[in-house]
């Protein structure tokens, strides 16, 4: 589990919980995400992250790319 930032995409991903059954609920500008037994947060996906989040926070962060690697 581990949050990141895609800059082609422009979305952020910030997990919140752990969960192996999630359902998704999508909200504006963007996604959370449930446990579906337990209905916690588990993590909330930001669309537009860099008009929504400043900027040291999305430098901070890495891509999808370099956290699998």
């Amino acid at each position: 589990m581990f949050a990141y930032y895609d800059p082609d995409a422009d979305i952020a991903w910030l997990p919140t919980g752990d969960s192996d059954d999630v359902v998704s609920e999508r909200v504006p500008d963007g996604l959370h995400d449930y446990d579906r037994a337990t209905h916690q947060l588990v993590a909330i996906e930001v669309w537009s992250a860099s008009t929504r989040l400043p900027a040291s926070i999305l430098e901070a962060l890495p891509t999808p790319d370099t956290e699998c690697q």
